[in-house]
């Protein structure tokens, strides 16, 4: 039986455990890296809070609290993150496709000029935020900490799905590519790989556990 890693936390019903499972494949889920609420300063005025993650939602709510999003135009860089915010209760008015360029390129369109609030880990890459920053009023604010692990131990698998930068520098920086096949879930975390000459690596065409499915199966029966 073949062994997909994938860098993530997955329960059972998730789409891409299932749709791994259920053609034969043993499926090994498991962040490498460790999350933290980091102290969170008060909320300036903003029009927008644009959420990058589901982890900067569930520590911005907690930290902040649901009364901050009740004023704001709410964004979301992909649909994964506006599902965890819809059912928080805040649906929001704008969804990114998950490729920074592209949403940054069509945020602009609805919120040029406008006061943004970027809520994200500390190790973030702010990708929309530098794409954005001489055309909107940037304001940015960690609500927590992202922090590889080193005390893990994983099993020989197949094929590598990485889900950030960050897992890609914790996986690496234990084991050594063995020519396994490895998978991006978008272009921030392919242009790691790629800093590591690691070859083979593929791109989901976009950031969702059902791209990233879709993508391993092709990639296994090739």
């Amino acid at each position: 039986m073949q062994k997909i890693f994938i860098s993530r936390d997955l329960s059972e019903d998730s789409i891409f455990h299932k749709s791994l499972t259920i053609n034969g494949f043993k499926v090994h889920a498991a962040s490498l890296v460790n999350f933290a609420p980091a102290p969170v300063p008060e909320i300036p005025p903003t029009d927008w809070v644009f959420f990058y993650s589901k982890n900067a939602v569930a520590f911005f709510i907690s930290n902040v609290g649901q009364a901050a999003l009740a004023q704001v135009k709410i964004a979301a860089i992909g649909a994964g993150t506006a599902k965890v915010l819809t059912t928080a209760g805040h649906p929001p008015q704008f969804i990114g496709d998950g490729d920074p360029a592209r949403t940054a390129a069509d945020f602009l369109k609805v919120a040029q000029g406008s006061r943004v609030l970027f809520p994200r880990a500390r190790d973030s890459r702010q990708s929309i935020q530098r794409l954005l920053a001489d055309q909107l009023v940037v304001l940015d604010m960690v609500v927590y900490e992202n922090v590889a692990k080193q005390d893990f131990d994983l099993p020989e698998c197949q094929v590598l799905v990485f889900t950030s930068p960050l897992n890609v520098g914790a996986y690496f920086s234990k084991y050594k590519w063995k020519g396994e096949k490895v998978v991006a879930i978008g272009n921030t975390t392919a242009t790691e790989l790629r800093k590591l000459e690691i070859t083979n690596a593929v791109t989901a065409e976009e950031p969702s556990e059902g791209a990233l499915a879709e993508l391993v199966l092709r990639l296994v029966k090739e």
